[in-house]
């Protein structure tokens, strides 16, 4: 609810316990009067990820938000839309009368905002990962012409990926014909380098933790546009019948 840190509204923001970026992330694109409050829940267990996260949003609920707000990448393994569907009704469950946004469907909605058709994805870590993703963009209509990943072993090396690893991955992805290069994973830190990265690609760059926050914003009625970021939090909100989540 809204509140003297809050007037605008507040959103409770998910984040793995293994995150360190995400928090900053989030922070970093947060506008005047409206309160970013973090909570936490542990991925180190891949096999039960929903109920990890279903567990969160219960406890996210304390602090009375107008939205709850999911960030991690659950299409990075073995997902569907049913599988998406079936998610995001066990978090509105836990979540009770509160709203819930999940990444997923953030960046869906973010790819459709921009006219993406024909895409390529970047994952943080194994190409499987980016195969899962390729597969479940694929499912929802896009194209999906290339799939790549920085290549990281394991999840907490994530956190330090250099500038340059990152822009190399997305070069290495970039190609005639993409008209949208698409970023999933929030550990890996692209928020501030996605200005730069749009104007050297000349194409939109969906990256998981700007849609994700640009969406929460737009379902709680923020409309400022948020320079410095990259050109979807520049955007207004999408149309109704593209916005999965409303407060209310």
């Amino acid at each position: 609810m809204s509140n003297r840190f809050g007037p605008r509204g507040t959103l409770s923001l998910l984040a793995p316990n293994q995150n360190s970026n995400m928090q900053v992330e989030y922070e970093m694109m947060r506008p005047a009067g409206v309160n970013n409050q973090v909570y936490r829940f542990d991925l180190s267990d891949e096999t039960r990820v929903p109920d990890a996260v279903a567990d969160g949003v219960a406890l996210a609920t304390l602090c009375k938000p107008d939205l709850i707000v999911c960030g991690n990448s659950v299409e990075m393994c073995y997902w569907s839309r049913e599988r998406q569907s079936a998610y995001q009704r066990q978090l509105e469950r836990a979540a009770g009368a509160i709203p819930v946004l999940t990444a997923t469907e953030s960046v869906e909605v973010a790819l459709r905002a921009v006219g993406a058709s024909r895409i390529a994805i970047l994952s943080p870590m194994h190409l499987r990962w980016a195969d899962c993703t390729g597969e479940y963009y694929g499912e929802l209509g896009f194209d999906v012409a290339r799939v790549g990943c920085v290549g990281f072993e394991h999840p907490q090396d994530i956190m330090n990926a250099t500038v340059e690893q990152i822009r190399d991955s997305f070069s290495r992805l970039d190609a005639d014909g993409v008209d949208t290069l698409v970023h999933v994973g929030g550990a890996l830190a692209v928020v501030d380098m996605l200005e730069a990265l749009e104007a050297e690609f000349r194409k939109p760059i969906v990256s998981v933790n700007v849609a994700t926050y640009w969406l929460a914003l737009r379902t709680l009625g923020v409309t400022d546009p948020i320079p410095g970021f990259g050109r979807l939090l520049t955007m207004p909100a999408p149309p109704r019948s593209s916005a999965a989540v409303r407060i209310r």
